[in-house]
């Protein structure tokens, strides 16, 4: 039997055909951009009539939202099924990740097909407005790459290392370096330099909103997501979301001192390495092929790693806990001990996992949280307007959504 509306809505009467019509079109334009549909599959999976389906995604390719073509022939004879698909120039989003060392950028479509990536190095003593300035340089080139300019994006993501305020003030950074950065308002920044909604968040919170849309929390409900890089902290997915807390300071449990958090990475095996200190990477290796000055510096990242990622885990109880950063591909070698450890602090500890989204996934967060907001104002214009926006007028939603924000 066929169902009268793809997408649910709390709001209006469902006897309303208008309302019922744009919930239609939500629900068609969000399984497209997920992945090009036939008619045939639209109405399998939504349950919809193939005359409804039809009408909506009629209504949706006029006003530009989706192409149709044939579908390569799967049979000899026959006419090929129409496949529809929203067009790659429609919009794109544009996420940047901005630490203390590195800035790294990421563009795709509005469906999040890639369109191209691109970093640069910066350091950590750069003042803020040189690593402002290397960021824009790096977004240009990445847009310039893709036949594109700074009017293109319909969102800018900008993570950051950090508690970000809701008005996209850097309210604290327990790291080094990047001096100015505390204090600055990154939303309003980039705000005079892209014409479009500009998104702020954390770099962690950013990580586990990746991990939540395309790594190893997917699919679940509750899950402490810890970055392991230059830095170390926490983040708590709850419920199927990031909660971010009231300052953006959810999961960063890496302030109390007594954890060894803070410079986890540059403390660890002091005692038993020699000098200079091998690099992480040398580190990891040395410890695979047996050495014990490495295996016992590792036992000791992996004992402090633990403690702070327990602390997390008892307050929530997660059904998982992922590990990302710059550590991760290093789990092989140091995640024996460090799940032995958070079982001896834990009474029932959750299964661990390494992250494989590497260094992509605090700019993929970005790209994430755009795809929430935009997906956010189109529910709000189902609800509120009387008929579906076009893209032109869904871009323009999205802004004054920004703004209100």
């Amino acid at each position: 039997m066929s169902r009268e509306a793809m997408v649910d809505t709390s709001a209006g009467s469902m006897g309303s055909r208008s309302l019922l019509r744009r919930m239609n079109s939500l629900g068609v334009l969000r399984s497209v951009m997920a992945q090009p549909q036939t008619l045939r599959g639209l109405s399998t999976s939504s349950g919809l009539s193939r005359t409804a389906v039809d009408a909506v995604a009629s209504d949706l390719t006029a006003m530009g939202w989706l192409s149709a073509a044939d579908a390569p022939a799967v049979r000899s004879v026959g006419r090929p099924a129409v496949t529809y698909a929203m067009p790659q120039d429609v919009g794109c989003f544009l996420s940047v990740d901005v630490g203390a060392n590195h800035v790294f950028a990421v563009l795709t479509d509005l469906t999040g097909a890639m369109l191209g990536q691109s970093s640069a190095s910066v350091s950590e003593a750069d003042p803020a407005q040189d690593r402002i300035a290397a960021t824009l340089e790096l977004c240009d080139r990445l847009l310039g790459a893709a036949g594109l300019d700074r009017g293109a994006p319909w969102i800018v993501t900008v993570g950051s290392p950090g508690s970000i305020g809701a008005d996209g003030r850097v309210l604290h950074f327990g790291g080094t370096g990047m001096p100015g950065w505390v204090g600055l308002n990154l939303r309003d920044r980039f705000a005079l330099e892209f014409d479009c909604a500009v998104l702020v968040e954390g770099d962690v919170p950013l990580g586990a909103h990746a991990e939540l849309a395309f790594g190893a929390a997917r699919g679940h409900a509750d899950v402490v997501y810890i970055l392991c890089g230059r830095r170390t902290s926490g983040a708590a997915i709850v419920g199927g979301k990031v909660h971010r807390g009231v300052h953006g300071a959810a999961g960063t449990v890496g302030e109390i001192r007594a954890l060894k958090w803070a410079e986890l990475n540059e403390l660890y095996g002091q005692d038993v390495l020699g000098s200079p200190r091998p690099s992480r990477e040398q580190i990891f290796e040395l410890a695979r092929s047996g050495d014990p000055a490495a295996i016992a510096a590792i036992d000791e990242f992996a004992d402090d790693l633990a403690s702070g990622a327990a602390a997390m885990a008892l307050a929530i109880d997660p059904e998982l806990l992922v590990i990302g950063g710059g550590s991760a591909p290093g789990a092989d070698v140091f995640l024996p001990r460090f799940e032995h450890t958070l079982g001896t602090i834990c009474p029932l500890p959750p299964p661990v996992v390494a992250s494989t989204l590497g260094s992509e996934a605090v700019a993929l967060g970005g790209i994430s949280l755009a795809a929430q907001h935009l997906s956010s104002v189109l529910e709000d214009a189902v609800r509120t307007r009387t008929s579906f926006p076009d893209p032109h007028e869904a871009r323009s939603l999205v802004r004054k959504a920004e703004r209100r924000g």
